[in-house]
């Protein structure tokens, strides 16, 4: 490797770095939920969630159509530069004006999920562009993974302490995010615009690339695709509640306040790298019963929150919570992957991670229902658990099917 092309690798390390830590942060404010709450207490809970969920909505549309758009339409500095930019001045905005206003807060939260859905949709293209060295990507590629979950445990410290101060304080963690906009724009290099690009889609060999039409490239995937696609939106439709209670779980229940409640999220993302990281081991040893149990687990994660009253049993039960959840959506995209057309995996994949995000959104009208009717926004916690709990016996029932 020349020293021209070392030093464009070395620089398109970092620019992937920054950027993929700007590439998250949906949840970075769920310290402060109840703490919004509060202040607007004339608003249902199931609103107060969409300052998680809005972010969610936006990806399920700007992912795709970051994908269709970088680098055949958009120059990926270009792309990197809007998501990126959108992701800081939207995320901040409710700190600047969103104090009495939650118009104001869920504008901002709509434009920072623009940008968050554009900078899901870039992450492979990124990869490819910016190293051009096969064997390095591949280490940079989980380096990138490694930065943006370090920023998701610093920025749960940091919002707790900014919330503290003030609720709408907490938004001030986005400024983050000007840091990696400077750096893609002065350092990354200028990609000329490719029609023949297809890095963001799947490569060349991806059916998209090939010149069939998105229908017909959707009718041919098999039914798995759809099954497991199913199961992971009921899965995240079950599971993000926590997300979205575990902030006045801590707060109401007098545990601590947005401070400890950054503090256990940290708990819950040390357990996700662990859980990421046995899950494959795991996986050998349980065969097709992997993903049921790994439900299971989930499903006993949030009995146990929902009666916890010590801050150190809401800690534990987020490890447990962090340990089995990992894994379940990989897991199920593994479930189906043998059984796609090596030109269709971008897109079932794709399909499958859309599930994810729309399941993720429709935990706030799952919320909204169980107001509706009287109960309080934390009984969600009583009914995920036995959603989780009958999907765990299908999931098993589907992974079997697969395998045959």
């Amino acid at each position: 490797m020349d020293k021209t092309t070392k030093r464009r690798n070395i620089i398109g390390i970092i620019v992937l770095l920054f950027a993929n830590s700007a590439a998250g942060g949906a949840e970075w404010c769920s310290s402060a939920l109840a703490n919004i709450a509060q202040t607007f207490p004339d608003v249902p809970y199931w609103v107060i969630t969409l300052v998680n969920n809005i972010p969610n909505l936006c990806a399920v549309v700007f992912t795709l159509v970051a994908g269709l758009l970088v680098n055949r339409v958009i120059p990926l500095k270009t792309m990197i530069l809007i998501g990126i930019g959108l992701h800081a001045t939207g995320g901040i905005l409710p700190a600047l004006a969103g104090e009495n206003s939650i118009a104001v807060m869920f504008i901002g939260r709509f434009a920072f999920g623009i940008g968050y859905g554009l900078m899901q949709g870039i992450g492979i293209s990124m990869s490819f562009k910016l190293v051009e060295n096969e064997n390095l990507r591949t280490h940079a590629m989980g380096w990138a993974v490694a930065a943006q979950y370090s920023m998701n445990m610093v920025a749960q410290v940091v919002v707790g302490r900014l919330c503290e101060i003030q609720w709408n304080y907490s938004f001030y963690i986005y400024l983050w995010s000007f840091i990696p906009f400077f750096i893609v724009l002065f350092l990354c290099q200028n990609f000329p615009v490719d029609k023949a690009d297809f890095s963001a889609i799947g490569g060349s060999e991806s059916s998209l690339a090939k010149g069939s039409s998105l229908g017909e490239s959707i009718s041919r995937l098999p039914g798995n695709v759809w099954v497991f696609t199913v199961i992971v939106g009921v899965y995240m439709l079950s599971y993000y509640p926590i997300f979205l209670l575990i902030s006045p779980i801590i707060v109401n229940r007098g545990m601590g306040t947005a401070v400890d409640v950054g503090t256990a999220m940290v708990f819950y993302s040390v357990a996700t790298i662990v859980g990421g990281v046995v899950f494959g081991a795991l996986e050998k040893i349980f065969k097709h019963r992997t993903l049921g149990l790994f439900l299971l687990g989930v499903a006993v994660s949030i009995i146990g929150l929902y009666f916890a009253r010590s801050f150190a049993m809401v800690c534990i039960w987020l490890v447990l919570s962090g340990l089995t959840s990992t894994g379940i959506i990989p897991g199920c995209i593994n479930a189906f992957n043998g059984q796609v057309r090596k030109e269709d995996v971008f897109l079932a994949t794709g399909i499958t991670e859309s599930g994810v995000n729309l399941g993720a959104f429709l935990s706030t009208p799952f919320i909204a229902l169980i107001e509706g009717f009287g109960g309080s926004a934390d009984q969600a916690l009583i009914f995920s658990p036995i959603i989780l709990i009958i999907m765990a016996f299908i999931t098993v029932r589907c992974c079997r099917k697969a395998t045959v």
